[in-house]
Formats: C-alpha cells, structure tokens, sequence
C-alpha cells in the first residue's frame, strides 16, 4: 500500500487550484514536486495533511481518505505525519528548544525522555548555539532547520514539506539536506513541494512536475 496516494484531486485556494492531480508515494520513498508557482505547490502539502479541503477526487495519507476525514480521523493522522510549513510554523514566544520539547511532550512523552531526545536532536544538527533563543528572535533560517528537526522527533510515517528551501542560506541547506538523510534512514515516506529544482533534487528519489501530474489525470 502506499503512504500517499492522490487521485484526480481537485482543490481550490485563495490564490491558486490544483487541477486533477495524480500521484502515489511508496512506504520509504521521497518525492518531490515541482513547478513555477509555489502556492499550488504548497496546496498539495496542505491538501495530503488536511489543512486544505478537497473539492473532488481523493487524496489518502497512511491509509486514511483525508477528504472524507472527520476531526478525530484527522487528528489521529495528523500523529502520524511529520509536517513542515514554509515558516516552520514555531511559537514565537517560545524558545526553539521549549518548542521541540512542547511536541514531543504532547505524544505523552515523559518529561526527563523528551529533554534527553531533544538535546540529542539538537546536538545531532549542531544547533545547540540557537536552541535557548526565543523563536521570535531567532533568524528565519534556523527556525526552517528547527521545524524540520521537530518533524522528525515526532517519529512520522510521513514527512511532508511545504517549501523546503524557503529562507535557507548554504548553512540551513546543509542542515536540511542531512535531516532528509536521517528520514531516508529510518524509511520515512517523503514528499517535498519546491520550486528550487536545484535544491531539492538531491533530497529525493524522484522529481515530478505539478503540471505534469495534473496532465496525467
């Protein structure tokens, strides 16, 4: 079975649709999706998380039919996925650490296992020289980079991405290109929306393009 499966999906957003997207991820396997408009790319990551409704056709993420999902359905899929948005999507009063230790926490962690997980995370990337800054003061960079290690340390079956090179210089794509490793390792299903071809070719197995997706329907 796959861990993303989207058939003939139709979604309208405020600023772009998807028009008849087709597209299967296999259980281990990174995908990226590409093309010119990074609002369409980005509504498709929304879409296979449930943060966008289907207007038609369907799109399943480990199993579940996220367009026919009711809230609980989609909360116990949401524990399942890894999720990056194009700002990374932390609280800005907290500091990143807080922030990594808040959701690992909430999965019911004890307190002294996520402490000790989160340093390790942290320590992994070498990130310790941001970890105790509030996320409001911290560069854009280094949140993109912590958003992704928190995605991991959620343990997902699924890793999706808005718009992984977002705000990135050469030192948080270093760090990101090494968490899409560690995924790949633990055989995390991925799939990334960018429109840096050059950026995420490297991160995945396979490159598609939006329109072609949409073409192939």
């Amino acid at each position: 079975m796959s861990s993303i499966e989207i058939r003939a999906l139709h979604v309208q957003g405020s600023a772009a649709g998807l028009r008849g997207v087709s597209l299967s991820v296999g259980p281990g396997e990174r995908v990226a999706v590409v093309g010119p408009h990074q609002p369409r790319l980005s509504l498709l990551i929304r879409a296979c998380a449930g943060f966008e409704r289907v207007a038609s056709g369907t799109v399943e993420v480990c199993g579940v039919d996220v367009g026919a999902a009711d809230r609980r359905a989609l909360l116990q899929l949401r524990r399942q996925l890894g999720y990056v948005s194009i700002a990374g999507g932390l609280l800005a009063n907290m500091t990143l650490r807080d922030n990594l230790e808040l959701a690992v926490r909430y999965r019911g962690t004890p307190h002294a296992v996520a402490t000790k997980r989160v340093q390790s995370a942290i320590d992994a990337v070498g990130l310790q020289h941001m970890a105790d800054h509030r996320t409001c003061f911290v560069p854009a960079e280094w949140v993109k980079c912590f958003a992704y290690v928190r995605a991991l340390l959620l343990e997902p079956a699924v890793l999706l991405a808005e718009d992984p090179s977002a705000f990135l210089h050469p030192d948080g794509r270093r760090v990101v290109a090494a968490l899409h490793d560690e995924a790949e390792a633990r055989g995390i299903a991925v799939l990334i929306a960018d429109d840096d071809v050059e950026f995420v070719t490297p991160l995945v197995h396979r490159v598609v393009e939006l329109d072609a997706l949409e073409a192939a329907s």
